[in-house]
């Protein structure tokens, strides 16, 4: 574990850097690395780290190409949550001040992600983008079976949406990791899928494998130290299955895309 660490501190080391030259693209390269390094060190625990780089490199991304001087706004709030995550690591580590960290850093710059003109008319309505998540997450339980299609788009389509609101509308600490759950389980989807696609498999062939994430994701506690700890076994289990996959496959979106068409 203490050797892991170490490693992962390195990362972290390098990915601030990355991020001070505004190099967001190798920033979610450095995700990349920290979770391959886990899945050497079998340490599953901290697989939320590599998933929330990742996820801060596209947000910085979309930022940078919506307006560069907006950018400069919200740097310091983008390293500080990186460097959170470094100090985070010591003799006393829990993943629920992960979770805390994330929050405080979202809070800090979702001003900067909508554009000016959806900035001066919407206003913050926490309570819609809970509903919002709920009523997307009973989408997704009640029609699971779409999953199975090789032309559906479920579970795009409900990050898609899902993110959107959060970023206008605020959001809750269970909302976050709503989504960064249903995001991590929507790469090791796309895995299976392709797997699926390529073998000319019926839905039935990958069903189990499906359901058993939409079920624990959809059955998170309320409660957010109780659904910290939960999401971040699912997130531990998901980020080792992935970099299983990505390790020994080509990416499956464009395999994806080939057998599609489109």
């Amino acid at each position: 574990m203490e050797s892991t660490v170490n490693i992962i501190k390195q990362d972290l080391n390098v990915a601030r850097k990355y991020f001070r030259l505004k190099n967001f693209e190798s920033l979610g390269e450095m995700g990349a690395r920290i979770m391959t390094n886990l899945f050497l060190g079998e340490e599953k625990d901290l697989m939320i780290i590599g998933y929330l780089i990742k996820e801060i490199s596209q947000e910085f991304i979309e930022i940078r190409e919506e307006d560069p001087v907006r950018l400069n706004g919200c740097m310091d709030a983008g390293e500080k949550f990186i460097r959170d995550l470094s100090n985070s690591l010591s003799d006393d580590y829990n993943h629920i001040m992960i979770w805390e960290h994330y929050d405080r850093y979202k809070n800090k710059i979702v001003e900067f992600i909508p554009t000016d003109v959806e900035l001066l008319i919407y206003r913050k309505d926490v309570e819609f983008t809970s509903q919002t998540t709920q009523k997307l997450m009973k989408l997704l339980d009640e029609n699971r079976s779409l999953l199975l299609d090789n032309y559906n788009n479920l579970l795009y389509s409900i990050l898609k949406e899902q993110k959107r609101v959060i970023s206008i509308y605020g959001f809750t600490k269970s909302d976050l990791i709503l989504y960064i759950s249903l995001k991590a389980f929507y790469e090791y989807y796309l895995y299976l899928l392709a797997f699926k696609m390529v073998n000319k498999l019926e839905g039935e062939s990958i069903a189990d494998k499906v359901y058993q994430y939409v079920d624990q994701i959809s059955q998170l506690p309320t409660e957010f130290e109780e659904m910290g700890t939960k999401s971040n076994k699912i997130l531990g289990e998901l980020g080792y299955k992935t970099t299983m996959f990505q390790m020994e496959n080509v990416d499956p979106r464009e395999t994806i895309k080939s057998i599609r068409g489109f």
